[in-house]
């Protein structure tokens, strides 16, 4: 079956018509004509995957990972970042309605966490859609340390261990490895270069975290605490958020979703007061000894739910948001519009929830700038940073 691919959807999958039926190819490029087979039909819709290309467009570039398609953990392998970074350009402008800056990151080995999976001796990560593990020795995303760790992984027997997931993290050229299991001498001396394993959530070797330093801030990164995945991105994000607040007059700042208080240290010499709420009582944890390592005297972590705490703060000149990938509750919002701070700063690894939360919170709020920063290099996401202030 053929069909001319005419756009993108937000996925980054080509958009066709077949017998007037729109069709999401994978890995289809606009502007080509490709021959299909439908993997999902549904009675609005259906789901295709490429058999042949017809016509190929100038963009289509060979892709350099032989899991490429098979493996979900990026989707822009097959195109040219020009293509990559118009797609994201234009995602923004449709959903969000304006894109005002665009910030590149490393094009390859930019994150410093994965989570692997396990299975009948089988390490790697899921196949798109499903459960099914596929076997990877090396992954371009990834930072070359933890490559190096999947690298010695697949050399001993995973069956001996039993382990259903690993976890890697790197900073600073240091290395955190925690699985699900026990392990022996054998496995620690087989990664005697890492420098903290967790076993069980025991410490077995080294102090139990690793360190990022970004803008002369360190910061204490446990194995299950969330910290941005892409250092480059921070900066430059951080580098967005200092340029808005410049030229404002700051005291109270209310930090949502603050997790290890990254944006709140940050921004700590600018600003009066912060205020830090964070659900996740390890994060909670390391923001304290984040905050005392850094020697700052104005910031105050809550370890509560957003929801259950919001209500209760009054005279806030900024609040920063970064919530999950689902983006804000309707109680959050019918409190921030409440608070009715001076400005907002959203950030969000989500355009869609994102769009959602903002035209609620339009009425009160007008959008100075969005700001996009490739976080997420060779995916179809990308990190949003949205500055409001109030009408």
């Amino acid at each position: 079956m053929e069909v001319n691919i005419i756009k993108f959807d937000h996925f980054g999958r080509g958009i066709g018509k077949l017998n007037n039926k729109i069709v999401f190819v994978d890995k289809a490029l606009p502007d080509e004509i490709v021959d299909i087979n439908i993997t999902n039909d549904k009675k609005k819709y259906c789901e295709a995957k490429i058999n042949r290309i017809i016509k190929k467009s100038n963009n289509r570039i060979k892709p350099i990972c032989p899991f490429y398609n098979k493996c979900g953990g990026c989707n822009f392998l097959h195109t040219n970042y020009i293509k990559e970074k118009e797609f994201k350009m234009n995602k923004a402008r449709q959903l969000l309605g304006r894109c005002d800056s665009f910030y590149e990151t490393k094009e390859f080995n930019y994150r410093n966490k994965v989570t692997l999976h396990v299975k009948n001796n089988k390490m790697g990560l899921y196949k798109e859609k499903t459960n099914d593990i596929i076997d990877i020795d090396y992954c371009y995303l990834l930072n070359n340390n933890i490559n190096r760790v999947i690298s010695d992984l697949k050399t001993i027997d995973l069956n001996k261990y039993n382990f259903k997931t690993i976890i890697i993290k790197t900073n600073l050229n240091r290395i955190l490895l925690n699985v699900d299991n026990s392990v022996n001498d054998d496995f620690i001396n087989k990664f005697n270069y890492v420098n903290t394993i967790i076993s069980k959530k025991e410490i077995v070797k080294g102090i139990g975290f690793i360190e990022e330093e970004i803008n002369n801030k360190i910061f204490k990164i446990t194995s299950e605490a969330f910290f941005q995945i892409n250092k480059d991105g921070i900066e430059k994000i951080y580098y967005i958020i200092i340029n808005f607040l410049k030229d404002k007059k700051i005291n109270r700042v209310l930090d949502l979703y603050s997790g290890t208080s990254l944006w709140g240290i940050l921004i700590s010499d600018s600003v009066k007061e912060i205020t830090g709420i964070e659900i996740n009582k390890e994060a909670t944890i390391c923001a304290n000894d984040n905050i005392k390592r850094n020697s700052i005297s104005n910031i105050m972590v809550i370890n509560t739910d957003v929801k259950n705490y919001i209500n209760k703060c009054k005279n806030i000149d900024l609040v920063i948001v970064d919530p999950p990938r689902s983006g804000l509750d309707k109680k959050t919002k019918e409190y921030l519009k409440r608070i009715n701070s001076k400005n907002i700063i959203y950030i969000s690894c989500n355009m869609i929830t994102l769009k959602r939360d903002l035209d609620e919170l339009k009425s009160n709020y007008d959008i100075v700038s969005i700001n996009l920063v490739d976080m997420f290099e060779k995916t179809y996401h990308c990190e949003s940073i949205c500055l409001l202030e109030r009408k």
